[in-house]
């Protein structure tokens, strides 16, 4: 019996690790980034629920038709079942659609784009550095990576889509904020633009993702969401500013 409940016992701490490792990603700070954690669970969910089913089914029928000590008949041989065979077969690309479309509807909402965005700004990233400039504003912050800087701080606001454009002036790069889920590649040449509505104020570290040269990790920014009132100050203090 110890041997027969190994399958489910497996299978169920596999499941444990699963859930555990959802609950090791970040607690998203966008709306884009809460679509994404949210999929990234539900399928972890469903993912222990298939094993723990199939190590179910595994260990019934280990326990079920055990050979007895005094049968030495062969049980009974079938050959074919249809009903069993459409089932297994319909269940699992059922399960696999559901995925894809939920993938689907979640990539395209990530990935769309307004025509009014709350915020453009353009960004450039360059050895060793980030260059944000609000076209809207006539503003730029820049900054050189370096060990021990922190890198630029640019500022946006709460609930409204930001707009970014990434460029690179030099070679590949990407621009990675851990907490917002996201990633996206600024190669040389190829011009990215995206959007993102970052749902709660505070400073959100990001750093270059893809290795760019010796100085690669000394590439950092911060990125602080702040309400509405106090951005708008931002923009009058950055204007004024020499």
């Amino acid at each position: 019996m110890r041997q027969a409940a190994a399958p489910l016992l497996s299978v169920a701490a596999c499941g444990v690790v699963a859930l555990f490792a959802a609950g090791c990603v970040p607690d998203a700070a966008t709306a884009e980034g809460r679509q994404v954690q949210q999929l990234y669970i539900g399928v972890h969910i469903l993912a222990v629920l298939v094993g723990l089913f199939v190590a179910a089914l595994i260990t019934i029928s280990i326990v079920r038709f055990r050979r007895q000590r005094d049968d030495d008949a062969l049980p009974e041989q079938l050959r074919g079942n249809l009903g069993l065979e459409v089932a297994w077969t319909a269940i699992p690309a059922g399960i696999v659609a559901v995925l894809f479309a939920a993938t689907l509807i979640v990539l395209s909402s990530v990935d769309s784009i307004s025509a009014t965005p709350g915020v453009r700004m353009d960004v450039t990233a360059f050895r060793w550095g980030w260059t944000f400039q609000y076209p809207d504003h006539d503003i730029t912050v820049t900054g050189l990576g370096g060990p021990g800087e922190d890198g630029p701080t640019v500022v946006v606001p709460v609930g409204e889509p930001i707009q970014m454009t990434v460029r690179s002036n030099d070679v590949i790069h990407s621009l990675a904020i851990p907490q917002f889920l996201f990633k996206r590649d600024v190669n040389p040449g190829w011009v990215n633009t995206f959007e993102f509505t970052v749902e709660r104020p505070g400073d959100y570290g990001g750093q270059c993702a893809e290795f760019c040269g010796i100085y690669h990790s000394v590439m950092p920014f911060t990125l602080r969401a702040v309400e509405g009132g106090e951005y708008r100050a931002w923009l009058e203090q950055q204007r004024t500013a020499p």
